[in-house]
């Protein structure tokens, strides 16, 4: 987005549409059905003899889809096409845009319809918004390059391994673009045009290495805009292509008829070298009987056409035997990784079993921890209860079930036990204890008041006189009479406080 142009090449960016060849033959009856794409046969160029030009093949294809964005992610409208196919006229084509590989030029240019390849004029198109094909038509040199003419030939030949496999891929060079959001047509996408959003969004575009997605998941297309550069076309093997659609006429020998199938225009797939290699003994030798046949009718000397079909013949030789080791290596390689993917599945199977058994063990023995655990703290927590109260074995049956229900936490615990302390005072031993003292207190505390009362009453009745009179008579016995009295004292003390004895009193 930041790139200024330069004086000599105003053309900041370039993108590439691969499609594939549709060639017609040009003069003879057509061997194929009018239901194919012999429409394009009025693009092939003009004025041309093929059967004095025999070093010469006419092609014609659809070369790119108009309003709608390939897999690179770029595109051109109504408008862009109307104003700058012709200018596709006598630009170079090559092999796998290696420009110094020339192999044949562009002749004409036009337009198709989309999904018919029915030819469409300039007044036709203006305002139209939905699909249609850029449509080229374009000489081969085959004394040019012979191997590559060979290799279209053969991609023409249902029997050849190579059957279909040849693609066009023309390069444009272009000064500015906007960008298309939303959808691959681009009557369905929004167009952003802003320059600081574009700014913000250009690194989605796959040409600078994106995904092809906005953050949101959208697809992100650039729309090429201003001035235009067709620079040539490329031609190159796109065996990634939906249906391939070039035949030539079994008749003719230096006739080829290349028609397309195709419903629709193949976006650009990643690029593949022209297979040249897919040649057997067979195929060989015919190829080399007609150079000869050639060389002879153009004349050329016993000795030249010797040397040229000999380094002709080893060529080949030595690219097909590259291609059987590349073969032979490519099949390795796979069987290996098939292999290997195998024995990987195995062992991720094994080890997924082995941790499934890991697991099973592990909740095994977390289960019966837990159950000791549980045990214990059902254990402890029925001695500190026993302790804590008088229990009876009714009592400990109920607390049995209710502890069972209580969980391991200690605050569950202590809530249920402060609970217990409540309902259960009577039952507490240390509530028992204190009482029994209270009880035992209040006992000897009521049999002294009871001893003391009636000596108090006895000593009060008497006279003064009269105590008097018995401290006399009583001072030569004093030890008979206190005996006395301790005994009687002792006896009535005793059977005062058995008749108070605490398993005598019932307190309600």
């Amino acid at each position: 987005m930041k790139l200024s142009k330069s004086k000599k090449n105003p053309y900041k960016y370039t993108a590439t549409f691969e499609a594939e060849i549709f060639s017609c033959g040009v003069g003879g009856e057509s061997f194929i059905s009018k239901a194919s794409l012999d429409n394009l046969e009025s693009l092939l160029p003009k004025g041309v003899n093929y059967e004095d030009n025999i070093d010469l093949l006419g092609v014609a294809f659809n070369a790119a889809v108009v309003n709608k964005f390939n897999k690179n992610g770029d595109g051109i409208d109504s408008e862009t096409a109307i104003a700058y196919t012709k200018n596709f006229l006598h630009k170079p084509t090559n092999i796998e845009h290696d420009k110094e590989i020339i192999v044949g030029h562009i002749a004409n240019a036009g337009w198709s319809e989309y999904g018919t390849s029915r030819i469409m004029e300039a007044n036709e198109l203006e305002g139209y918004n939905k699909p249609f094909n850029i449509a080229l038509g374009a000489l081969i040199y085959k004394s040019a390059n012979p191997t590559f003419a060979e290799a279209v030939e053969n991609s023409v030949d249902p029997k050849n391994s190579t059957y279909h496999s040849i693609s066009t891929s023309w390069e444009v060079g272009f000064s500015d673009f906007v960008l298309a959001v939303g959808s691959e047509y681009l009557d369905e996408a929004r167009i952003i045009s802003d320059p600081d959003e574009m700014e913000e969004m250009v690194g989605s575009l796959r040409s600078y290495g994106g995904s092809g997605k906005t953050d949101k998941g959208e697809p992100i297309n650039r729309l090429i805009k201003g001035k235009i550069y067709p620079l040539g076309i490329g031609y190159t093997t796109n065996p990634a292509a939906d249906v391939k659609g070039i035949y030539m006429k079994p008749d003719e020998k230096q006739s080829i008829i290349i028609k397309d199938k195709r419903d629709k225009n193949i976006s650009q797939s990643e690029k593949t070298n022209v297979n040249l290699k897919k040649n057997n003994s067979m195929e060989t030798e015919k190829v080399i009987n007609e150079l000869k046949d050639l060389l002879h009718e153009k004349k050329f000397s016993q000795e030249a056409v010797a040397s040229m079909t000999s380094t002709f013949a080893d060529a080949i030789k030595e690219k097909d035997e590259e291609f059987r080791a590349e073969l032979t290596k490519e099949k390795q390689e796979k069987e290996a990784m098939a292999s290997e993917q195998e024995e990987l599945k195995t062992s991720v199977e094994d080890l997924k079993l082995k941790f499934e058994e890991a697991q099973t063990k592990i909740a095994e023995y977390e289960s019966a921890i837990k159950a000791d655990q549980a045990v214990a703290r059902f254990n402890e927590r029925m001695d500190v209860l026993d302790q804590k109260f008088d229990l009876e074995d009714q009592d400990k049956e109920f607390l049995a079930q209710e502890l069972k229900s209580i969980d391991e936490a200690e605050e569950s615990f202590a809530s249920f036990e402060a609970k217990l302390e409540t309902l259960w005072r009577h039952k507490s031993k240390e509530a028992k204890i204190e009482f029994e003292k209270q009880i035992e207190a209040r006992i000897q505390e009521e049999v002294e008041k009871r001893i003391s009362k009636p000596t108090q009453e006895a000593v009060a009745s008497k006279t003064d006189e009269e105590i008097l009179d018995g401290a006399e008579t009583t001072e030569a016995a004093v030890c008979n009479s206190n005996e006395e009295s301790s005994k009687e004292e002792q006896t009535f003390k005793d059977k005062f406080a058995a008749a108070f004895d605490r398993s005598n009193i019932e307190i309600s």
